[in-house]
């Protein structure tokens, strides 16, 4: 096995690894008058018999996967803890920092830094470019509200430009700014302050090899999808979805229409939309515990007297 490390770094100090594995077998081949004997053949069994999908009934697995999006990749669901830090003063560049699109004028700014900034943006689809100022492009994208945006590649400061959409492109400039991103006390790197139109939502950094993450939300996002059971073949029509998610105490039901499709052996329904948590790290109400579950309906394809069900479901607390 052969293991390689790169370690890259930007020249305002923005450090970047990487690493590959390679894996190969070696050894010295038997001279060719070694006498061998011819292999036998491998032994043979019966086959497993097909069942009959009038007689045999379907057998379902629902799924419920639940994904942290923000926080530089660094919460699950399982590991989702309030700040440490509010304010990012580590000094020098972060590795990342994260601002929510929230739409606001430059004289509404919360932020200590005394920057500039020129405008007013609260259109709910808006165009926003953020460029470092080495420049490095962060973000460049139609952007709706409440979109949180992660920006990788810091350096000592940002160009923000957000302007309307027209036919899927830049329109005119709404809002400008120019603001330090160097984690000192100057640059008013506050959780949940803003500058302009965005807010301050999370920033990451990295301390002696150890990184530190300290987000004022925690994005969740549930995926709640049903597929056949591991090696059954019986086609299933999905009859009814009803899936019950959030804050303990505060939950949300919702009931999926039946899909037009039928369900096979190497299929996957999705039932959407999607159902997104946004926990709000800094200001926790209420038990602190959530629970999102979901349960399915089926009947066989080929016989609908033959019904089957599955149930998923997760659970995790706030530390």
């Amino acid at each position: 096995q052969i293991t390689t490390f790169i370690t890259g770094q930007t020249p305002d100090g923005f450090v970047c690894t990487g690493f590959d594995v390679s894996n190969f077998v070696t050894g010295l081949a038997l001279p060719p008058n070694v006498p061998t004997r011819a292999p036998t053949s491998s032994p043979t069994r019966t086959p497993v018999p097909t069942p009959d999908p009038e007689e045999t009934a379907c057998s379902l697995q629902a799924v419920v996967s639940c994904d942290v999006t923000n926080a530089a990749g660094l919460f699950e669901c399982d590991n989702i803890i309030p700040p440490t830090e509010t304010s990012c003063l580590s000094g020098g560049f972060p590795r990342e920092l994260e601002f929510v699109y929230r739409g606001g004028n430059c004289i509404d700014s919360t932020t200590s830094q005394q920057f500039t900034c020129n405008g007013a943006a609260d259109l709910d689809e808006v165009w926003i470019t953020i460029i470092s100022a080495n420049q490095n492009i962060l973000w460049n994208r139609i952007t709706t509200r409440d979109t949180f945006m992660d920006l990788r590649g810091i350096d000592g400061s940002v160009d923000v430009t957000i302007s309307t959409v027209v036919n899927g492109r830049v329109g005119n400039e709404l809002q400008s700014m120019t603001f330090n991103t160097t984690c000192v006390a100057s640059s008013g790197l506050a959780l949940k302050d803003t500058f302009g139109a965005l807010e301050f939502a999370e920033f990451t950094t990295i301390d002696n090899d150890i990184v530190s993450v300290n987000a004022a939300y925690a994005n969740v996002e549930l995926t709640y999808s049903v597929e056949l059971e591991e090696q059954t073949s019986i086609r299933a029509r999905v009859t009814a979805a009803t899936s019950i998610g959030g804050q303990v105490g505060d939950q949300t039901t919702i009931v999926y229409p039946p899909p037009s499709e039928t369900l096979g052996p190497r299929d996957t329904i999705f039932f959407s939309p999607k159902q997104t948590e946004i926990i709000d790290l800094m200001d926790l109400t209420g038990t602190n515990e959530y629970s999102y579950s979901l349960a399915v309906a089926a009947d066989s394809a080929s016989n609908s007297d033959l019904t089957c069900a599955s149930s998923d479901s997760v659970e995790f607390s706030v530390l």
